[in-house]
């Protein structure tokens, strides 16, 4: 079969070829846990292993038992949470923090990421991916030809569903009419501010704020100005919300920013009594807020920042994998068709159509790339100085020492041959989606559960025990798949994430079909008189580019993404397909 095969061919034989000598120095690398995947588990014999070096040890876990107990024991491995420090640009926030303190951030932030509105984010995430594909194509097109970068498409596109939705700013595409105008007051457009905050937030992070103001080079004084920009609309934004909800007024919909500040206890009555305060004996924040103004915002940037970035990447892979892989993208189109039938868009129903495309081929698409290319390889736990902590492994006890960091290894985990369904050890390196779809003649013991029931009443601030996936579906043993965290600290906007990836998938693969380009092989002129033996080898040599791409073109920097260079693709009308193939 051909896929995507990670570690193997040429690409283990330049591994081995370049290793050094010392085994250890392969695991000082930043992406080791990417370089390696399930090797080093299966080398040690062993899904958990220590590193031990003179900055101090790391654990790392590809074991389901072994993070269900350090995730549902949050005060005996808490989250470090100066791994986060770089993402307090604008105030603490639910993901950096810990203990007490985030219970409190949590409580308060929850409440937003409901069923009900996750409505909203389907209607979005439906709008939004016409816009993209219409920006791509004219009416009557059936092929946009060569795109070179759906990953920053993919980025722009769910941008634009977190700033909607999220807090009710609705952008446009370039191809869009939209009013250019600049604020009074501002330098940058909104969209402007936020997106070019985005692209230079490793510079805002790594460099101190005094220097962003004063220095005279370009790439500060951009980065300083999207993020003073940027900063200047949020409050504007929280001083309108603020004063909405001291009003009585009902800010509506899903509404971040509004339920950010309702959940800090502003009301008319607690704005009346901080008027009537004493201003000398006012400090930090409102007596009655339970968020200070900057903890409100900090909220707010991150959940932006993390709130775009996910969708953000499965979207990519997605149609990248199924490029290269033709069989599951018609499986996945023809279960768009039976879903979907005739239905133009405007029809498509959130409570009868997105419970079944979570447990159809296209759930099963998202999972299987959730699976292989988890936002984030390694899930930062640890445990505090001086306090070693007890736990079971394999069924006998050991002792995890104080002082230590924990790696959950996801990317390892997800190919742990003990959790997943698998013809050998090679297809658990392969994007197979099928793998997901159960067996129609066998019941299923899980039929009865209702994956998208009602959610108020959730308990936030306990672990979300809500599946990843499906009943329809094969579901992985608890703590088995893991990529929005697990246990207490498990990605709030998960939810919101499935959704707008599941509709963004249908929306482009019920018209349209995606291929790999390969004018850097073969010229569309002579596509168009090549024959199949001739076409396919072309197709081959593009297949294996991008292969190579994602096993040793990836870094992680917030997320795992493409950064070396990236694949381009191109999206054909349904019924005129040249490459079907893989």
């Amino acid at each position: 079969m051909t896929g995507w095969t990670p570690g193997s061919g040429e690409t283990a034989r330049h591994q081995t070829e370049n290793t050094p000598a010392n085994p250890f120095y392969s695991y000082t690398k930043p992406d080791f846990a990417w370089d390696k995947l399930y090797a080093p588990f299966k080398e040690q014999g062993s899904d958990c292993f220590l590193i031990v070096a003179p900055g101090g040890i790391t654990m790392v876990v590809a074991d389901r038992e072994a993070i269900s107990q350090i995730t549902s024991r949050r005060d005996a491995f808490p989250k470090p949470v100066h791994f986060y420090s770089g993402i307090d640009q604008f105030g603490k926030n639910v993901v950096s923090s810990e203990g007490s303190y985030w219970r409190h951030h949590r409580k308060i932030t929850s409440p937003p990421f409901n069923e009900k509105n996750n409505s909203l984010v389907w209607q979005e995430s439906l709008h939004q991916a016409q816009s993209m594909m219409s920006g791509w194509l004219s009416r009557d097109s059936i092929t946009t030809g060569p795109l070179k970068d759906i990953a920053s498409q993919a980025m722009r596109l769910s941008l634009h569903v977190i700033s909607a939705a999220g807090f009710g700013v609705r952008l446009q595409w370039p191809h869009e009419l939209e009013d250019s105008d600049i604020p009074e007051g501002h330098t940058m457009s909104y969209k402007d501010a936020l997106s070019t905050l985005l692209e230079n937030l490793i510079v805002v992070m790594l460099t101190p704020k005094w220097i962003l103001r004063n220095s005279p080079l370009k790439l500060h004084k951009v980065a300083n100005e999207c993020y003073v920009e940027w900063y200047k609309y949020m409050r504007e934004m929280y001083v309108e919300k603020r004063e909405q909800v001291e009003s009585g007024q009902d800010t509506g919909g899903m509404d971040l920013m509004g339920a950010l500040v309702k959940g800090a206890g502003v009301t008319a009555k607690s704005a009346d009594d901080e008027k009537n305060a004493d201003p000398e004996k006012a400090a930090g924040k409102p007596k009655n807020q339970l968020l200070t103004d900057e903890e409100i915002l900090g909220n707010a940037f991150v959940f932006i920042l993390a709130g775009h970035e996910t969708a953000a990447n499965t979207i990519h892979f997605s149609i990248l994998l199924l490029a290269m892989h033709w069989g599951s993208q018609k499986h996945l189109q023809d279960d768009l068709d039976s879903i979907l039938g005739d239905k133009p868009i405007s029809e498509w129903d959130y409570d009868n159509d997105m419970p079944r495309l979570f447990g159809s081929m296209c759930g099963a698409v998202m999972n299987e790339e959730l699976r292989l290319i988890p936002p984030v390889v390694g899930i930062p736990k640890s445990t505090l100085p001086g306090k070693p902590q007890g736990m079971q492994l394999n069924g006998q006890p050991i002792t995890v020492p104080g002082g230590c960091t924990i790696t959950l290894d996801t990317v390892a985990l997800h190919r742990n041959p003990k959790y997943w369904p698998h013809e050998n050890e090679e297809d658990l390196l392969e994007f197979r989606p099928e793998r997901w779809i159960l067996d129609q003649s066998k019941p299923n013991a899980n039929t009865d559960d209702n994956t998208y029931a009602e959610e108020e009443g959730l308990d936030f601030e306990g672990p979300d025990k809500r599946p990843d996936t499906a009943a329809s579906l094969f579901r992985p043993l608890k703590d088995s798949y893991v990529p929005f965290s697990s246990g207490y600290r498990s990605c709030l906007g998960r939810r919101f994430a499935q959704v707008e990836i599941l509709a963004v998938l249908a929306v482009i693969f019920k018209t349209w079909s995606v291929e790999l380009d390969v004018r850097d092989f073969m010229s569309d002129e002579e596509v168009a008189t090549a024959s199949d033996e001739q076409k396919r080898e072309a197709w081959n040599k593009a297949d294996a580019r991008a292969r190579d791409l994602l096993r040793n073109g990836m870094m992680t920097i917030i997320t795992i993404q493409m950064r070396k260079d990236k694949v381009p693709m191109r999206f054909v009308k349904r019924g005129h397909e040249r490459f079907k193939f893989g």
